[in-house]
């Protein structure tokens, strides 16, 4: 009974995605962990086999799995198995929302939900600092940073790769269609997170979630290129000293840490010095226009209404250029429309029911803007 206690409850919501199904594969390695309970959206064969697989009881989804008991929302989930981590890597705004339902029945987040921070990072750290609830970065480079902080921070570095769009010739980048854009060269990737890196608008996020998790200002969070996604952080330190932390590109790492902090119990092929490829290059502002709009809006106003629109928009742009309704040029137009009709109404966000109320609002907008953009 003694060694039973030691085992640690799992929650995977977004269990069938990239980073949840590299989840199973880490935990089916590690010991003293324990899947009590996934969510996920359509895929029920690869929901299936997780539960097969782990020996899962419980899961939230509108679709039968056909064994186990069904849930239907994340709370109830929660109440029921009480886990002692959940992962978060549910896409878009849905994962913000289960963030914010995880956080009261948990003692940890394993969070790869970006959106979480971008659009409620102020009430996600509130309710975790209440609750005392860990929130462990999944990014790879997050969890650089995390790993290489402390308190002498002059400034950080997080890395891009540049997505599949760095080397198209200027004049072909608008032309590209979602076969061209979903060849990442360097990440096996969730479809939208494949396109946000194209537009390096995932690496706006990230730049956010920086100064969410960190308390960094943004003049202290600088990115670069570096082809291989070898390098993942750079942290400068008042005295002069400059932390790398660099490894292969590969999601399992990051995720494994975040489920053992602080030990590392994950084993995984160490790269030899031969393969390290410290290069790094400056983004270019015509390649990736709409990641320094973005950072524009940071450096004019951060406050979360905007932020919940780049989100909003983003997503239904991505889902709808992907689906072949719009082009990749239309993503740019759709998303900085809607952030500027969210901004000139100056909402302020005092809630998290606020947050929720921007969302449908900025929903609303990008879904005109979306049929505008396919009746030219």
């Amino acid at each position: 009974m003694e060694e039973k206690s030691t085992i640690k409850k799992v929650v995977i919501l977004g269990a069938t995605g990239s980073i949840g199904t590299q989840t199973v594969d880490v935990i089916k390695q590690l010991e003293g962990f324990k899947v009590v309970g996934i969510s996920f959206g359509s895929n029920v064969e690869q929901a299936r086999k997780i539960m097969e697989d782990l020996k899962v009881d419980y899961y939230v989804s509108n679709k039968e799995v056909g064994f186990g008991k069904r849930f239907e929302n994340t709370q109830q989930l929660l109440e029921e198995v009480a886990p002692d981590i959940v992962v978060c890597a549910i896409p878009g705004f849905e994962g913000v929302k289960a963030t914010i339902v995880a956080l009261q029945y948990t003692k940890r987040i394993a969070l790869a939900t970006k959106e979480a921070l971008v659009c409620a990072g102020p009430f996600v750290k509130k309710i975790a600092k209440e609750k005392h609830v860990e929130i462990i970065p999944v990014d790879s480079e997050h969890s650089a940073v995390f790993q290489l902080y402390e308190p002498h921070i002059e400034k950080i570095l997080i890395t891009a790769s540049g997505g599949a769009v760095r080397d198209v010739p200027l004049k072909y980048i608008s032309d590209l269609k979602p076969s061209d854009i979903l060849k990442h060269p360097t990440w096996s990737m969730g479809g939208r997170i494949t396109v946000d890196s194209s537009t390096m608008v995932n690496k706006l996020f990230e730049v956010i979630e920086a100064h969410e998790l960190f308390d960094l200002e943004y003049d202290k969070i600088e990115v670069k290129i570096n082809r291989s996604s070898f390098i993942h952080g750079i942290v400068f330190l008042k005295d002069g000293v400059i932390k790398i932390h660099a490894g292969k590109p590969d999601m399992r790492i990051p995720i494994a840490y975040a489920l053992t902090y602080p030990e590392r119990k994950y084993h995984s092929s160490v790269a030899d010095v031969s393969e390290f490829d410290l290069l790094l290059s400056d983004v270019e502002r015509e390649r990736y226009p709409l990641f320094f709009y973005g950072l524009d809006m940071l450096k004019r106003k951060d406050d979360l209404s905007w932020r919940i629109a780049l989100n909003a928009a983003d997503e239904l742009a991505v889902n709808a250029f992907l689906s072949g309704k719009i082009s990749f040029k239309d993503i740019e137009t759709v998303v900085r429309k809607t952030i500027e009709r969210i901004d000139s109404q100056n909402i302020i966000i005092t809630s998290i029911e606020d947050v929720y109320k921007t969302d449908e609002l900025a929903r609303s907008y990008a879904k005109d803007f979306i049929e505008r953009e396919v009746q030219k």
